[in-house]
């Protein structure tokens, strides 16, 4: 009677082992799978080119292909100042963006347009646009995909 009731004691000892076993294997399947799918970051710092005025701000919207040039998923303003204005964006996750900026010369927070739509102060877009012509996502798209990321925008 002794002997069945320590091998009934040794099976349930192991039977415990065995999940406290199975669960850390599957706590460390989870961490392990968690770090694949961690989203890599970068910082993308934009640089602005031929900036007539010292005098204002620079509006800049970071835009995802969602909400391209509606609503803006990080927006920032930069002074003017003479030594060439940039900004820096920390710690974005990689993917695809576009930017968009304007220079708010008279200080009402807009960008001034005329009856045509067409804008009334400076502006610049990240890609290839054609300044007579409507911006496209797929035209001012570009790829964040490195740790340290520089960009340049020349404005209109």
């Amino acid at each position: 009677m002794f002997l069945s009731l320590d091998l009934l004691l040794d099976r349930t000892q192991n039977i415990k082992l065995m999940n406290t076993i199975v669960k850390l294997m599957t706590l460390t399947l989870f961490c392990f799978i968690q770090s694949l799918v961690a989203q890599e970051t970068g910082d993308l710092t934009v640089r602005f080119e031929n900036v007539k005025e010292t005098k204002g701000e620079l509006f800049v919207g970071i835009y995802e292909k969602d909400n391209f040039l509606r609503q803006p998923s990080i927006g920032k303003t930069v002074k003017v100042d003479g030594n060439g204005s940039e900004i820096t964006f920390k710690d974005m996750a990689y993917g695809s963006y576009a930017i968009s900026v304007f220079h708010d010369l008279n200080g009402n927070q807009q960008m001034d347009v005329k009856s045509n739509g067409m804008p009334l102060e400076p502006w610049a877009m990240s890609g290839n646009m054609d300044p007579e012509q409507y911006p496209t996502w797929e035209g001012a798209k570009f790829e964040l995909n490195s740790v340290k990321q520089d960009l340049l925008l020349k404005f209109q």
